[in-house]
């Protein structure tokens, strides 16, 4: 009985601590929050915004044809534009890449950045 009781508490450990391993290496979502809507000329710009401390940019057109919201519309309103879009990221993900909502789309889609 003595043997069964430390391979039960043995494997319990062993199975807590691989738990506990898996959660600390899992993804990290963090909100962005929305700076300003800047633009190049009349047909090109871009959203800035920094999400986990750091500073980048999304090409409006992107967001014209992934969330199908124009970005120019909103650029004397930015609280418009952040009741319409979220935007998260990765923060341990490599990849330029945003993960993007609009009000009233099902699922995220995917927008690339560059950073500062």
């Amino acid at each position: 009985m003595k043997i069964l009781s430390n391979i039960f508490t043995s494997g319990f450990t062993l199975t807590t601590i691989a738990m506990l391993s898996a959660c600390e290496s899992g993804p990290t979502k963090q909100s962005c929050n929305f700076l300003q809507i800047e633009d190049i000329d009349v047909e090109r710009g871009q959203v800035q915004m920094v999400c986990s401390g750091i500073i980048v940019d999304v090409n409006w057109e992107q967001f014209r044809e992934k969330l199908r919201i124009d970005p120019v519309k909103y650029k004397n309103n930015l609280t418009g534009f952040k009741r319409e879009v979220i935007c998260i990221r990765d923060e341990r993900s490599s990849k330029k890449e945003l993960l993007c909502k609009s009000s009233g789309s099902d699922g995220f889609v995917t927008l690339n950045f560059t950073d500062n």
